[in-house]
């Protein structure tokens, strides 16, 4: 159950912040420090260490001082990218959104109102 906590913790890190780091910063492989702790302002102490083991360079993070990132580090590699290591550019990959893939449209309203109506 604590995993499933977890990993919907980093999924709502992923989503509110990723949008704020493109926009702020540009797109890139990893941020800094100082990027990621104005961006996360009002997080919570928790979504903040999520955030730097999403985002930051690990040659930046001092894993003896703080083993909790190396864990959460580990723990985004195995949900995510399959135990693979992993950028900040690779965390903001995984928010493309999905949309409509294409294919038959079988309900009458949609073809009337088009695909992004509500009716």
């Amino acid at each position: 159950m604590l995993r499933v906590i977890q990993r919907r913790r980093i999924k709502k890190v992923i989503k509110s912040l990723s949008a704020r780091l493109i926009k702020g910063y540009g797109s890139r492989d990893f941020f800094s420090l100082g990027q990621i702790k104005a961006s996360t302002s009002e997080f919570s102490a928790r979504q903040y260490q999520i955030a730097v083991a999403l985002y930051a360079d690990p040659q930046d993070i001092n894993f003896e001082e703080n083993p909790t990132l190396k864990f959460l580090r580990n723990d985004v590699s195995h949900y995510f990218f399959d135990g693979n290591d992993y950028t900040g550019q690779n965390v903001l990959n995984l928010l493309v959104l999905g949309g409509w893939k294409g294919g038959r449209i079988d309900d009458d309203m949609s073809n009337r109102f088009g695909m992004g109506s509500r009716y």
